[in-house]
């Protein structure tokens, strides 16, 4: 395989998220370098073509992002009215008590660290886009 079919096989299992050892095995087999000389053409490869990576893996993670986005938003809208009630009732009596919806704050939570992690991933994608 001539350098050209490399870097188009490596940026293509890049793309599709394949893990970095199993592309450098495969660099390996389809070449005549050794393990560090792979490794060291799969680095190149990532840091010449890192905007057409990112612009190929982009559908994929915006799509991951916005679902938990929209999961995390839902899961807050839902639990909404029981933390407003939950906070203007007794809250260490609930705390304390066994009737208290731990499920209900645990979702809560969740909801707020989906939300978070959706729009940290829509930035981090998106900013991988942008021009420099």
């Amino acid at each position: 395989m001539n350098n050209e079919e490399l870097t188009s096989m490596i940026i293509k299992d890049l793309s599709k998220l394949q893990d970095r050892k199993e592309i450098v095995r495969k660099v390996c087999e389809r070449s005549n370098l050794n393990w560090g000389e792979a490794e060291r053409l799969v680095a190149e490869v990532v840091t010449q073509n890192k905007k057409k990576i990112a612009a190929r893996q982009s559908p994929l993670l915006i799509f991951m992002s916005v679902g938990f986005l929209v999961l995390g938003i839902g899961l807050l809208a839902y639990n909404v009215q029981f933390m407003m009630d939950f906070f203007h009732r007794d809250t260490v009596g609930q705390i304390l008590s066994l009737q208290s919806g731990y499920f209900r704050l645990t979702e809560s939570v969740t909801g707020v660290g989906m939300t978070i992690g959706g729009f940290y991933g829509l930035w981090k994608t998106l900013a991988d886009l942008l021009p420099d």
